[in-house]
């Protein structure tokens, strides 16, 4: 009996040491991008029977989990999607916002001027500096349009290289969940565990890979991801 109560005593401190590596664990990781909490679950070890009843053999772990909900990490990558998306968005229309609304080097003041020198020339037809100045403003006119068409161009010949380089990007997270996928259902199979700081690497990549592009995880049986472009085109 008294073999029982040390066996009890120890599993206790056991758990406790376990409980405590796991909140050391958390509070080191506080900062990690992507890092989800992990918590310990107990419960009560495996009872024996001496004949007059089942005594309890103290405590013993479960598993160690992390605090994740599927529904809240699906609607966090699809919030980031949508935001980077955005980003996008705003800082390329700001750009030519910007360029045609310049009250100096825009087009409206470009524009302005043509039609005041063509209602001029209207207005007094036979004036031959009347004529002058239409033409001038013109000719400012269309070299407006074209400085803001080399402009426009350059602009696109940065949207294409911004794409170039998010695609590189893209196929880099792909390959890393990909292998993540390997290295994780190899784990779990061997140890029946989940493996909680790899399966936080992989969410952060699926994050990452959302600054990029709309990406559409479904999750397998095995836990495996597999990841498509939008909800059609399959990446992993």
């Amino acid at each position: 009996m008294a073999s029982n109560i040390l066996t009890i005593g120890q599993s206790a401190l056991s758990a406790a040491q376990v409980g405590l590596s796991t909140t050391g664990h958390n509070i080191a990781n506080a900062a990690t991008p992507g890092y989800n909490r992990q918590v310990v679950v107990q419960g009560a070890a495996l009872s024996q029977n001496f004949g007059f009843g089942f005594l309890g053999q103290g405590t013993e772990i479960s598993t160690v989990k992390r605090v994740y909900s599927d529904y809240l990490g699906t609607q966090v990558q699809h919030a980031q999607s949508s935001t980077s998306q955005l980003d996008s968005y705003y800082s390329q229309i700001t750009q030519i916002n910007n360029m045609l609304a310049d009250p100096d080097a825009g087009l409206s003041p470009a524009l302005q001027d043509f039609f005041g020198g063509v209602q001029d020339v209207a207005s007094n037809p036979s004036s031959i500096p009347a004529r002058q100045a239409a033409l001038s403003t013109a000719e400012s006119l269309v070299a407006r349009f074209q400085g803001m068409a080399g402009r426009l161009d350059e602009m696109e010949q940065g949207v294409n290289s911004q794409v170039i380089s998010s695609v590189s990007l893209i196929n880099t997270y792909a390959e890393q969940i990909a292998s993540l996928n390997d290295v994780i259902g190899r784990a779990q199979r061997a140890t029946g565990q989940p493996p909680n700081d790899l399966l936080d690497q992989r969410d952060q990549l699926v994050m990452d890979l959302n600054k990029e592009v709309k990406a559409t995880v479904v999750k397998q049986g095995d836990g495996d991801y597999n990841v498509f472009i939008g909800n059609v085109h399959p990446l992993v």
